[in-house]
């Protein structure tokens, strides 16, 4: 279908989208998904196998009317010490995006990502992402709502093991009228991680109407972890409904004894809080089943 090299593979190879090199910018493609095209079947980018260092640039078209749920799998044996990310969405009117992500790249890898949603008049964008992988992240990430009555979800699920050190930074911006949207970022802290949780709601003056919450929830299950979650409003117009909250959750001994009365050691009682912690995100995307088994196999 394409006669560039490509650092993932596409599937399906169905002419269902369109996918371009970007000549002029590098290392740049574009994956358009056609006008009123309503897509059965999801399209996966697969994250070759590599130990070289990764740096390029992803932009995904939704043109009008059309529906989509684009997998971005990092699940291979991706070594890389060094991963550039640049990304942009663009939801054009009345279309639907369903954007998963997969980062379970090795423990050596350092990942540094910027990630932009522009969602038109009375389209909807959700992006459900999940961190297993990684020696060191800094992601930032903005979804904008543009045009009028356009929606933006964003939940993300972070994992830290080791020395990990995950940060990032989420925020909803509201421009059109009448925006809605939720975000949620749940962390298990493990080991000597380290995890930072940076979200914020931001209401325009232009976004009268609009509705935002931004929930923050960390479940913490060692004493040498590091965690900063801190949850922002910024809003410059009347007639908007906004919120946030957060919250971490230690494990204590109080715990430890009601599982140890029922038989269940610590560890294994640590793989069930988190399974109960993360189990509402995994319902999120059952019906993509190929991603949920993987999700839910590295709980």
């Amino acid at each position: 279908m394409t006669k560039f090299t490509l650092p993932f593979t596409i599937e399906p190879t169905l002419d269902q989208y369109v996918l371009s090199k970007n000549y002029d910018e590098g290392n740049s493609f574009t994956l358009t998904v056609p006008k009123n095209a309503q897509l059965d079947s999801p399209i996966t980018l697969k994250i070759k196998p590599t130990a070289d260092d990764l740096c390029f640039k992803l932009k995904v078209v939704c043109e009008e009317g059309s529906s989509a749920v684009v997998i971005e799998d990092w699940s291979g044996d991706v070594k890389s010490k060094k991963v550039e990310l640049e990304q942009q969405i663009e939801c054009q009117a009345n279309s639907q995006l369903k954007y998963v992500i997969l980062n379970a790249a090795s423990s050596q890898t350092h990942v540094s990502e910027k990630r932009h949603s522009q969602i038109e008049a009375d389209a909807k964008c959700d992006i459900i992402s999940y961190y297993f992988g990684s020696q060191k992240v800094e992601s930032q990430l903005q979804q904008k709502t543009v045009g009028q009555g356009a929606e933006v979800n964003t939940d993300m699920v972070v994992r830290t093991q080791d020395h990990q050190e995950l940060s990032f930074d989420y925020e909803h911006f509201y421009v059109g009228k009448n925006g809605q949207g939720e975000m949620g970022m749940k962390a298990v802290a493990q080991d000597k991680g380290m995890v930072k949780l940076d979200g914020m709601v931001n209401i325009a003056q232009t976004g009268g109407g609009s509705a935002g919450y931004l929930q923050q929830e960390t479940l913490n299950l060692s004493p040498d972890t590091i965690v900063k979650a801190t949850p922002g409003l910024k809003i410059d117009t009347n007639d908007v409904k906004a919120g946030h909250g957060s919250s971490i959750r230690n494990l204590n001994d109080e715990d430890l004894y009601y599982f140890a009365a029922r038989g269940i050691g610590p560890d294994e009682a640590k793989k069930l809080m988190i399974s109960g912690f993360l189990g509402a995100e995994l319902e999120k995307i059952k019906e993509v089943r190929g991603v949920y088994e993987k999700v839910k196999g590295m709980i």
